[in-house]
């Protein structure tokens, strides 16, 4: 019997013990951004640098589609397209014509399958692709030649090339930090990352 309760409370030691919590580790799990990019929007705003010809990012995007249905109203979260290349600043173009034409949640996915499976790889497929998928060719050029779509293009490129980003993906937060799947090990725990360096952002803010 006394074996039974020396065992007994062996356990509820352990139950009640405190679990350690989760602290990510700067150059590690994640990177200082040296110097930082100003943000002039009074929430944290947390930015998913991706590329269509990044197979890693488009694993990592049912993720963070899930992760940012889960934020509460003192987060913004933004996705900007980076093209390495002139040549593919299309891509770019494309996103935000998605966008633009209020079909990012349907067309912006299933792009991302096709240009990565190789299947979009003329003007041509394109057009045909967009056909496929409902799209009015008159509407889309329209919007594909807008200025608001061009201009936001051009801002995609100076808010990548102001955080020197040299791969993808990455996801940055409150203009200080970068993590990524590649830095924190898993996508998974870049998820749990994410979560630190908002909540670390948000304490900061508190203080001041």
């Amino acid at each position: 019997m006394r074996q039974f309760w020396c065992a007994a409370a062996c356990v509820l030691t352990i139950l009640s013990a405190p679990v350690e919590a989760f602290e990510a580790v700067a150059g590690k799990d994640f990177r200082l951004i040296e110097p930082t990019v100003d943000s002039t929007n009074e929430k944290i705003e947390v930015i998913d640098f991706f590329a269509y010809t990044c197979a890693h990012c488009q694993r990592l995007a049912p993720l963070l589609e899930d992760w940012i249905k889960k934020q509460p109203e003192d987060v913004l979260v933004r996705r900007v397209p980076v093209a390495w290349e002139p040549t593919t600043q299309f891509l770019s173009k494309i996103f935000y014509t998605f966008e633009a034409l209020g079909r990012i949640e349907d067309l912006h996915p299933i792009f991302w399958q096709d240009i990565l499976a190789g299947q979009i790889t003329s003007e041509a497929d394109l057009q045909k692709w967009l056909q496929n998928n409902k799209v009015n060719i008159d509407d889309w050029n329209r919007a594909y030649n807008s200025f608001s779509v061009t201009m936001k293009t051009q801002q995609a490129l100076q808010t990548w090339q102001n955080y020197q980003l040299d791969a993808t993906p990455y996801i940055a937060v409150a203009g200080k930090y970068l993590t990524a799947p590649h830095l924190a090990g898993t996508r998974q725990k870049t998820i749990q990352v994410l979560d630190w360096l908002i909540e670390h952002e948000r304490q900061l803010r508190q203080k001041h």
